[in-house]
């Protein structure tokens, strides 16, 4: 007998239960309300009540409506996205979820498509919530982008490569030493290496200030480029997404980035190894300094 497994997600302490992802699968499918609401057998009283007050409680809209009928917001499809995600873990008992930072996750991205590896499901998020999703069983590896996240928990992940900090410039702008930073606007990629970089400065006693924060690299990136006035570094294996950028802080920033075999599977432990000893010569390729 087959089980139908249904999976709930928590985020933020709060529960959403799969009927809300039922919903959004069958959004996404029909573009309609009124059609996904037949498709699944509920009202569409039910289901516009219960988008909505998934909305009130993720601080999000789910669902553009117009004259065309009603589609996912990029916000639903990501979280879509996730939860589906998860949800073959519960189907494919073979297939690796890893869940990381940003820098990690995109280093065993790479080597997974350079070996033609597709038994990798890879989730990029903070790392309260990938810490969360191991804690449940659902992840496989954990992906570091600064050592100092393994340090506190006292974890001790396999070294994949080095990265560093490059300072993301406009156009022609030249700087030859970190003291010309001082007095400088920054926005922060919340949860990455970029606390090497404050940490230099401090120690430097030079002024700056974090104007903002953010979750991703793409969001920093966007608000520099807007912006003249404000700063944020990138790393060294992402620096080719922009033009303009300063190795000034790199030496200072050098950095492993790393991951954690987290069920101990002895797979898992021989892919981890191969990334960090045989594979050094893609290291390179990705951007990354060998180890």
């Amino acid at each position: 007998m087959a089980l139908n497994k249904k999976l709930n997600l928590e985020l933020d302490n709060i529960v959403y239960d799969y009927k809300l992802f039922d919903s959004l699968k069958a959004i996404k499918s029909e573009k309609s309300q009124r059609k996904a609401a037949k498709e699944l057998g509920i009202s569409h009283t039910v289901l516009n009540r219960r988008i909505i007050k998934a909305e009130e409680l993720l601080s999000h809209p789910l669902v553009k409506v117009s004259n065309k009928g009603s589609v996912l917001t990029d916000y639903a499809k990501d979280l879509l996205e996730e939860y589906e995600s998860l949800e073959q873990r519960l189907d494919d008992e073979e297939t690796w979820v890893m869940a990381g930072g940003f820098i990690s996750c995109e280093f065993v991205r790479e080597l997974a498509m350079a070996y033609q590896l597709d038994n990798i499901r890879i989730l990029q998020t903070d790392m309260d919530t990938a810490f969360d999703l191991a804690n449940k069983g659902l992840v496989d590896i954990l992906g570091f982008d600064d050592p100092v996240q393994a340090y506190i928990y006292d974890l001790e992940p396999i070294p994949l490569g080095r990265d560093s900090l490059m300072l993301l410039t406009h156009g022609d702008e030249v700087f030859n030493d970190i003291s010309e930073l001082d007095g400088l606007k920054f926005v922060e990629v919340e949860g990455s290496s970029q606390r090497l970089a404050w940490t230099t400065l401090a120690n430097n006693d030079l002024y700056f200030d974090i104007v903002k924060t953010v979750n991703s690299f793409h969001e920093a990136i966007r608000m520099v480029e807007q912006d003249k006035d404000v700063y944020t570094f990138l790393n060294k294996s992402i620096s080719y997404t922009s033009m303009n950028t300063s190795n000034v802080m790199s030496e200072y920033t050098r950095h492993i980035i790393s991951a954690l075999n987290v069920k101990n599977s002895v797979d898992v432990e021989s892919f981890l190894n191969f990334a960090s000893h045989n594979a050094q010569i893609l290291t390179l390729k990705f951007g990354f300094e060998q180890l």
